[in-house]
């Protein structure tokens, strides 16, 4: 099965895409270039070339410590060694980890990358997700500040999460994870040798990461018919295809992994990325799913724990929200929802909020910084009553939209399966023990102004004790 859009082939990728209903034509969008290559890396020097960068001239080189190989060579000093050869100077950056052990997105690392900026200056992250993050915010907050443009290369070094494309960054706040805008790189460099040797948790994480599309999507469209998401869009939909049936196909090269199983995976990560950036917000991408994974990373954070693996993280979390649709869509009936009880009282859900995340973070924070985002969901869905109440009303022609969105646990498990990915909490690293998992089911909803379905299992007061005992019986925890 070929991608019905293939990023590799810009120009024509970008004329066939501008095409699809939902495409923001007014947008202007920096990325010039998306590079999937065999020996890309070595393309670099005249990458710089055309973009004006004259032999001599500095590069700043953003990394972390993390050791990583390409073949036989230290991918790392290859890549200096590749640009210095070629006559420019590299200045390097190396992001310390923080006592987790581990680099994290936060605006202590933000702060001394963008320090490091200057007019003019070109900049190349050499990592994953995390460094990717890191070094295109602080590239977003110094062209904020000082109205100058930063020529921006990411090379991806790991299949492992959608950041690469996205003009978004997920950064710690407070140590509740937020979503803040952001920019594109100007060219992406995917060179599939590096890819190839990638730890392979890393790799069938990238696959996990994608998988929240059976949840995000019918979230977004719920949260947009509810009234509360004045946009959506099917553009993404167009953009990644039947997911399920691709990984499928793929599953042995991704798995062994090949050159071919690498530039498959790296393209439909690069059109996850887009499918964010083109809508204007991570919603495409992350819904319930992806919230439960936030507070899990909150829990670790607070605990000073390094984090797992985010793409395998929100896989397993997307098995237990998609066992939640299907019990959802084939049992809820609007008749028996009292429109009157539906709407909680602020009072009510303070004390919720706060009560929930102070077992997390005794100082308080993160319950507020919680509230703060929680408390516009609440406003706005109670002032929502005429929209409910037609959702409500055309619930059976909703529900015949959403079932096609969703896929069932045991299909997104055999996908995990086929790639040897993780399938059970446990089985992360660092693993994750059952009652934390059990915390960020119940309480995700709590942590974000983004309406989900687990919102709905909370304000329609479903039977979420017993939608647990199905999930436990999945085997995931």
């Amino acid at each position: 099965m070929e991608l019905i859009y293939d990023p590799g082939e810009n120009d024509r990728f970008w004329n066939e895409i501008s095409q699809l209903p939902g495409f923001p034509t007014d947008d202007k969008i920096s990325l010039e270039k998306m590079i999937f290559e065999s020996d890309a890396l070595f393309a670099i020097p005249s990458i710089l070339l055309e973009s004006g960068l004259e032999q001599g001239e500095s590069v700043l080189l953003v990394i972390d410590p993390t050791p990583m190989r390409r073949g036989k060579d230290s991918l790392k000093p290859l890549v200096i060694k590749v640009l210095e050869q070629a006559g420019y100077q590299v200045i390097q950056l190396i992001l310390e980890p923080d006592e987790s052990g581990q680099v994290h997105t936060d605006m202590d690392h933000i702060e001394i990358v963008k320090r490091q900026l200057k007019k003019n200056l070109t900049v190349i992250s050499v990592g994953s997700g995390v460094v990717t993050d890191i070094t295109k915010h602080a590239c977003y907050l110094y062209e904020q500040e000082k109205n100058e443009s930063i020529f921006f290369i990411v090379f991806q070094t790991a299949n492992s999460v959608s950041a690469y494309t996205s003009d978004m960054a997920p950064v710690f706040v407070q140590g509740v994870k937020r979503t803040l805008a952001s920019r594109y790189p100007n060219i992406l460099i995917c060179d599939l040798e590096t890819l190839v040797d990638a730890p392979l948790e890393m790799t069938v994480a990238g696959v996990g990461d994608l998988l929240a599309a059976f949840v995000s999507f019918p979230d977004w469209y719920i949260a947009y018919h509810l009234g509360m998401d004045e946009h959506y869009t099917t553009l993404p939909q167009y953009l990644m295809g039947d997911l399920d049936q691709i990984f499928l196909e793929y599953a042995i090269d991704i798995r062994k992994p090949t050159l071919k199983g690498m530039e498959v995976l790296a393209k439909l990560i690069s059109l996850g990325g887009l499918a964010m950036s083109l809508s204007h917000a991570t919603t495409p991408m992350s819904g319930y799913e992806h919230v439960i994974s936030h507070v899990l990373d909150m829990i670790q954070e607070h605990q000073k724990e390094e984090l797992t693996q985010h793409g395998s993280q929100v896989s397993l979390a997307a098995v237990m929200a998609s066992l939640s649709y299907q019990d959802f869509l084939r049992d809820f009936d609007p008749i028996r929802v009292n429109i009157n009880t539906i709407f909680p009282s602020k009072q009510m859900m303070n004390k919720n909020v706060k009560d929930a995340f102070i077992q997390v973070d005794p100082s308080g924070k993160a319950g507020n910084e919680c509230w703060s985002d929680y408390e516009q969901k609440l406003d706005k869905w109670a002032k929502n009553s005429d929209q409910i109440k037609n959702f409500l009303k055309n619930w059976a022609e909703h529900k015949k939209k959403i079932e096609p969105l969703t896929r069932t646990p045991k299909r997104i498990l055999d996908v995990l399966t086929t790639i040897d990915a993780p399938l059970r909490f446990r089985d992360l690293v660092p693993s994750i023990k059952s009652e934390d998992a059990h915390f960020a089911f119940f309480n995700a909803p709590l942590m974000r102004k983004r309406l989900t379905l687990g919102d709905l299992l909370i304000f329609f007061d479903w039977d979420r004790d017993s939608l647990w005992q199905e999930i436990t019986k999945l085997g995931v925890l």
